[in-house]
């Protein structure tokens, strides 16, 4: 996913990086390996530390698609241990901070009508549990899902009490292990690259709240020195999502039910011959009948990750699209909030 060697177009944050070599993104890709190796033998070695941040910030910088929850949450977490190296209390306090943030914002970006169609109704019920569409859209079923949204929210926010942060906890992994049980083998089978994300939560859940060493949250720490910075990324801005004015990604907005959307609509598909296994039956008539890609879809099959859900990032495909396959009559159609642009 850190390398261009693919069809799916790269969105780097500035356009001076949009003609990187190949090979500057596979230099990155196994300086980031190198360094995780590194830290298996040499521990919390800072300089090791440093690298495997640096590297990653400028892959993240050459492709916006990159910016994935996960390795954001990653990248704060290297921080922490560089900021606070050889305090172990600090690390703890920031860590749990990130994590409560997760949640909170997590759960409060799932209460919206969105969640309810996308996520709720039609994967959980319908796909996953296999309940029928009609039965999955009656009142009391289909507004019971604003209870996954409360229980996130609850929970992260009872993580920050002594009193109640282990039962919050206990609820936090049965949580993970739920989606787990949605995502994986023995349920919906898709998006495995956050597989691995929802079992290195349930260990960090465990490990600081569930451990014998339980340490008492202040927040004083967090406004001090450099810290003051996961504070900011992870306190304040993701606040500015709901108004428009923060990435959705980073401010925890993953399966929210109300990221944007974009679908390719194809004139011509010989002139884009690629991109043919890409295409799919225009159902609902958005692309009146023309052959039609949705995005998330591309992306999923070609790179096992979604495209970068901001309208920003689908401009910039959208340009190289047109650019490289001018002749194939290409359109594009938005959704935001639901709405066709």
């Amino acid at each position: 996913m850190f390398t261009t060697n693919r069809l799916f177009p790269t969105a780097p944050v500035f356009e001076i990086f949009d003609n990187v070599p190949v090979v500057i993104h596979l230099i990155l890709f196994f300086l980031s390996l190198l360094f995780l190796v590194l830290l298996i033998v040499l521990k919390r070695n800072k300089a090791v530390l440093w690298g495997l941040l640096i590297a990653e910030i400028f892959s993240c910088l050459l492709d916006q698609n990159t910016w994935q929850p996960w390795e954001y949450q990653y990248l704060f977490v290297i921080f922490i241990f560089i900021v606070n190296a050889n305090n172990q209390k600090l690390i703890t306090i920031a860590f749990t901070i990130i994590l409560v943030s997760t949640y909170i914002y997590s759960g409060f970006g799932k209460l919206n009508e969105g969640f309810l169609q996308t996520i709720w109704a039609k994967m959980i019920l319908h796909l996953f549990l296999k309940i029928p569409t009609r039965t999955a859209m009656r009142h009391w079923l289909y507004y019971s899902g604003y209870i996954t949204g409360l229980t996130e929210l609850i929970a992260g926010t009872c993580l920050l009490f002594l009193k109640t942060r282990k039962t919050a906890a206990s609820i936090l992994i049965l949580v993970h292990f739920f989606i787990l049980l949605l995502l994986g083998p023995f349920g919906l089978w898709y998006n495995k690259i956050v597989w691995p994300w929802n079992i290195a939560m349930i260990f960090y859940l465990y490990i600081i709240f569930l451990g014998k060493d339980t340490v008492a949250i202040s927040f004083k720490p967090i406004f001090s020195g450099w810290n003051k910075f996961v504070f900011i990324f992870w306190g304040i801005l993701p606040a500015l999502n709901f108004v428009g004015c923060w990435d959705n990604y980073l401010s925890s907005g993953i399966y929210s039910g109300k990221l944007p959307r974009m679908l390719i609509c194809i004139k011509d598909t010989s002139k884009c011959k690629p991109l043919q296994r890409f295409c799919r039956k225009d159902l609902l008539n958005t692309c009146n009948g023309e052959a039609i890609i949705d995005l998330q879809y591309w992306a999923m099959t070609e790179t096992n990750i979604g495209p970068y859900p901001e309208i920003r990032v689908y401009k910039k495909i959208q340009g190289k699209l047109e650019k490289q396959y001018a002749g194939a009559g290409l359109s594009f159609v938005y959704f935001v909030d639901g709405q066709k642009q």
